[in-house]
């Protein structure tokens, strides 16, 4: 979304107008938790084969600060590091956000030339959508439950329910290993929840009066690893919001 002219949008805003999102459940005892045979089997994994990947996808916004179209790119060498790169009809790049190991994220704002750099990904706020950390934006997008479980998990055939390190209620229904729907519950209350859409979703938050849609365009396996991204020349240094509570 272009910003209007004499109006300045936070961080937090601005990628609003142009991004994505996730959520909840159901609890009963607390023992521990199993273990997983294999890695990508948890609904809350990335599938094997899913990364190192390239994928191209067309995502539609609309909220209280309006409705907006663009074109998302997500480049995914491991479950941990990405980079999203997000452009409008014309392929005007609009804003960037790569996510590291470590979960250091650096943001860039093509529109208005400003960058922000910040140690703790989990703690940032330019998503507030269900208030989701930004390590959690690639399995929202590939349809697998974007929180993993802490305590009350409890499966049965289709269903399954947990909280997670928040102590949010995640609920979701899974069908022959992939989730069709889940919902997340905060303090008793539904706030946000996914359903698939052929090849992507819809999310709604319902807190922030917020939809996000998208579908997958294409995608392809590549070898090349991620390189840190470099600020561009005359960018200035702005303000990532982050979160005084974690």
């Amino acid at each position: 979304m272009i910003r209007p002219a004499g109006r300045r949008r936070t961080p937090a805003r601005w990628l609003l107008a142009l991004a994505l999102a996730w959520i909840a459940g159901c609890a009963s005892s607390g023992g521990p938790l199993p273990k997983v045979v294999a890695a990508g089997e948890s609904p809350w994994e990335l599938r094997a084969g899913a990364y190192p990947s390239q994928r191209l996808f067309r995502v539609r916004y609309e909220g209280p600060d309006g409705k907006a179209g663009f074109k998302l790119t997500l480049y995914l060498a491991t479950p941990a590091h990405y980079r999203m790169a997000a452009s409008d009809s014309l392929g005007r790049q609009l804003w960037t956000l790569q996510v590291d190991e470590a979960g250091s994220a650096v943001w860039l704002d093509h529109r208005n030339r400003e960058y922000c750099r910040a140690e703790g990904a989990d703690r940032l706020v330019v998503v507030p959508l269900a208030h989701l950390p930004l390590v959690a934006l690639p399995r929202l997008l590939l349809g697998r439950l974007p929180a993993d479980p802490v305590a009350n998990l409890v499966r049965a055939p289709g269903h399954l329910s947990y909280l997670d390190l928040r102590g949010q209620q995640w609920t979701a229904v899974v069908r022959d290993a992939e989730v069709e729907w889940w919902s997340l519950e905060d303090l008793g209350e539904t706030v946000a929840w996914w359903r698939r859409d052929g090849d992507g979703g819809d999310f709604s938050d319902a807190r922030g009066s917020r939809r996000v849609t998208w579908r997958q365009i294409v995608g392809e396996t590549v070898e090349q690893s991620l390189a840190p991204l470099a600020v561009p020349p005359r960018f200035v240094e702005g303000d990532c919001g982050e979160a005084s509570d974690g």
